[in-house]
């Protein structure tokens, strides 16, 4: 495994963190890799440990190249809102990785994010909202390089208006100011990428309308997506493991479903 690692993504910060399969050890035939980044979640106040390192880990086992971003949030060293903060800096990481595609052993045209909560929700955003102006950085004049091939939404907050929203995530994006622009359905398009969705019934903290409402405007678009909805499940259960101070077997299903759709998605052989 090659390590790497970028800072700051922005003049506002952020990390880029790459665990990279080495194109000169004895699996060096399989060629470049799919990428998936991956982002943790908090309620833009913090990065949920749980949502980090065990899930690069386990996407990287499968076969792909894995990245971790780590974004401003709203905490004592930054405590205005984040606003656009998060967003330019997942954005300028996906032009990255697909600027050193070469060097990273990398496949520049399947590159995934894989998000958590409000990770969900940045990782949504760069989805829906990765042509949007002002937002991108450099990017050598292409913005598409900030598109991602695929988004996995992992009890995403997608709304950032209405009674179904996040309050602390709106908060700590823009304060009192208006949220609009981060709400995702209603600006779903048909350029939408390919996106895999899951949540629990039972999730109180991010309901799971959330979720439902990004999938039915996929529908309404013709975005291909695959929608899990586990009946059982409190919010912020990551890979259904221990890491996550309960084992749910079930839950934990999503991950393999994910691996396989990844893999479909992308024609790559993955490890499940």
């Amino acid at each position: 495994m090659k390590q790497v690692e970028t800072a700051p993504l922005t003049p506002q910060g952020g990390r880029l963190a790459g665990y990279i399969h080495d194109a000169e050890l004895s699996d060096a035939p399989r060629g470049p890799r799919p990428a998936v980044l991956v982002i943790p979640g908090g309620g833009y106040r913090k990065l949920v440990g749980r949502e980090r390192e065990p899930v690069a880990f386990e996407f990287f086992a499968a076969g792909f190249n894995t990245f971790l971003l780590d974004y401003t949030v709203r905490d004592q060293q930054h405590p205005e809102p984040v606003g656009q903060a998060p967003l330019a800096q997942a954005l300028r990481a996906l032009a990255l990785i697909r600027e050193n595609a070469r060097d990273w052993n990398t496949r520049p045209n399947q590159v995934a994010v894989l998000g958590f909560s409000a990770g969900g929700h940045l990782a949504g955003s760069c989805a829906v909202l990765w042509d949007r102006p002002g937002l991108t950085g450099p990017t050598q004049g292409d913005s598409r390089l900030c598109r991602p091939d695929a988004a996995v939404l992992c009890y995403p907050a997608t709304f950032t208006t209405g009674p179904y929203r996040h309050p602390g995530s709106v908060r700590s994006l823009t304060g009192e100011e208006d949220c609009s622009f981060f709400d995702l359905p209603s600006q779903i398009n048909g350029d939408t990428p390919p996106c895999f969705l899951w949540s629990t019934v039972e999730d109180e903290r991010v309901p799971a309308q959330n979720t439902l409402a990004f999938a039915q405007a996929l529908q309404e678009n013709g975005v291909p997506y695959e929608l899990h909805l586990y009946t059982r499940g409190q919010h912020g259960l990551a890979l259904g493991k221990a890491e996550s101070g309960q084992v749910h077997p079930h839950l934990a299903s999503w991950v393999r479903l994910c691996k396989e759709w990844l893999g479909e998605l992308f024609d790559f052989a993955v490890s499940v």
